[in-house]
């Protein structure tokens, strides 16, 4: 009873969640002229100086793998509609393999959020047989066994017709919202494992001296400790459940206002113009949650309500890299679809794809459509099945596949139905980062960007671009959000 009772208490505080083995690596300042992989050697190669991307725009949505939007795209992305099972036992500290299950049709609004934390992302993964996503939740909920097809989402798919989708694009570790979002700015998490425990206090972040979350001390971590954490995590479900006391054995506790780097504090070094569209307080806000930054006036004042992306390209202020966070009710983390429920608050995937196409289609209204590259991913996994086994990089991650949309005149053409290609090139959330970095000239900042591929596979910058926008409807048959002026427009 007592062991019941410390494991639904340890897998329950995990809900939410890990930093990298990645070093963080000295940035430098902006190097002109410093190339990418070299001039020539692929047409998708990014050379500072002699690119005609002028705008970069990082779109980070929420909670879903790639096999929950695009599992029947066909045109060579790798999908399923049946998803593996594992049937596991505290009793005899062991997992076999379960019954095959049908994937179902995906609702709208979810029934509720799925666990997606980081033992959940370890739990679903195990060791690369992508088979324990229905032990998660305590074995209990199946509803991240579903599938969105065409008609659920007309207008990404339609993007993937025309520009690139990458399917081999891996969130940066096994999850949740928060880390993962550090990831997306700084090429690391600071090795944090959970989102953050505190949530009645006014604040957030930095701004919140409560907050504190668990995470991996690198700095205190010997080769040899971090070896067996991987060895452990390749293992999940050995010993089960055992494994996860080993590895959370090395977690310690430290706050939500990390002394990280971030590509923002070179951009600014370097003189380029960014803004970190975010509203304040919200679980996305990265830069809330890095020290320097959120400290840091001059860095500060660029992080800007996200109502203020149209509005600066309307006026001709698209800054040369954006991030783009939608706000709470269109960034399609599963919700809560009963609406006899005091805290109702329904998050409709189709009004987030609204929101998408609306800032989507003010770029390309504009004249920075020309010389724009458009990545659209969602943060984590979300609980959602995903049949693609992800590399293991290190202790944090890889974690499954996240939806990815590449879009730009310049993307690669392919044989999918408007010319657009599948991009079977290995990625994660530090490969935006790098093609960044390549684009203007900057050292990486981890490990993780440093090694990883620039989007190289998405683009072909040999051919003429195809400069046409595909500024598309927006969808009147969703419960709320089809009002362009209720999106940002």
């Amino acid at each position: 009873m007592a062991f019941a009772l410390v494991l639904l208490l340890v897998l329950g505080w995990m809900v939410w969640r890990p930093q990298s083995r990645d070093a963080p690596a000295r940035a430098g300042d902006r190097q002109p002229g410093a190339k990418g992989q070299g001039p020539g050697e692929n047409p998708g190669t990014v050379v500072a100086g002699e690119n005609p991307i002028e705008h970069v725009v990082f779109i980070i949505k929420e909670n879903r793998t790639f096999n929950n939007y695009f599992a029947t795209y066909g045109h060579g992305a790798v999908g399923s509609t049946t998803g593996k099972t594992l049937s596991c036992s505290t009793s005899s500290h062991s997992c076999s393999p379960g019954p095959d299950y049908d994937l179902t049709k995906a609702q709208d609004i979810a029934p509720h959020d799925i666990t997606h934390g980081f033992s959940s992302g370890l739990y679903s993964i195990d060791g690369g047989k992508m088979d324990g996503f229905n032990i998660i939740g305590l074995g209990s909920d199946m509803t991240g066994y579903t599938y969105f097809d065409r008609d659920a989402l007309p207008n990404y798919w339609t993007y993937a017709d025309r520009f690139v989708l990458a399917d081999h694009f891996f969130t940066s570790m096994y999850g949740p919202t928060f880390p993962e979002h550090l990831y997306t700015v700084a090429a690391q998490g600071y090795g944090i494992v959970d989102n953050k425990s505190t949530t009645d206090h006014p604040g957030s972040y930095c701004d919140d001296p409560t907050e504190y979350v668990p995470h991996f001390p690198m700095d205190k971590l010997s080769e040899a400790q971090l070896n067996s954490i991987m060895k452990t995590e390749d293992h999940m479900t050995e010993d089960y459940p055992n494994q996860l006391f080993k590895i959370s054995a090395y977690w310690e506790q430290t706050r939500t206002c990390v002394p990280i780097r971030s590509l923002p504090d070179q951009l600014q070094k370097a003189g380029i113009d960014w803004k970190y569209y975010a509203n304040k307080d919200q679980w996305m806000n990265a830069l809330q949650a890095i020290r320097h930054d959120r400290n840091t006036p001059e860095i500060w004042s660029k992080v800007q309500d996200p109502e203020n992306f149209i509005s600066d390209v309307n006026a001709g202020k698209l800054p040369e890299v954006s991030w783009l966070i939608p706000p709470e009710p269109y960034n399609e983390h599963p919700g809560d679809s009963d609406p006899t429920s005091s805290s109702y608050s329904p998050i409709s995937v189709c009004a987030g794809e609204n929101w998408t196409v609306n800032q989507i289609n003010a770029v390309m209204d504009s004249d920075a459509w020309a010389s724009t590259a458009i990545v659209v991913v969602w943060d984590d996994f979300g609980g959602f099945y995903d049949p693609v086994k992800p590399p293991h990089y290190d202790v944090m991650g890889l974690g499954p596949r996240t939806p990815a949309l590449i879009i730009s005149p310049y993307t690669r053409a392919g044989d999918n139905p408007d010319g657009g290609s599948v991009d079977h090139t290995t990625y994660e959330f530090s490969s935006v980062l790098k093609f960044m970095e390549d684009l203007h000239g900057l050292k990486p900042l981890t490990e993780r960007d440093a090694q990883a591929d620039p989007l190289s596979g998405a683009f072909d910058f040999s051919q003429p671009p195809r400069l046409d926008p595909l500024v598309l409807p927006l969808r009147r048959d969703c419960p709320y959000g089809t009002d362009p002026s209720d999106l940002g427009g």
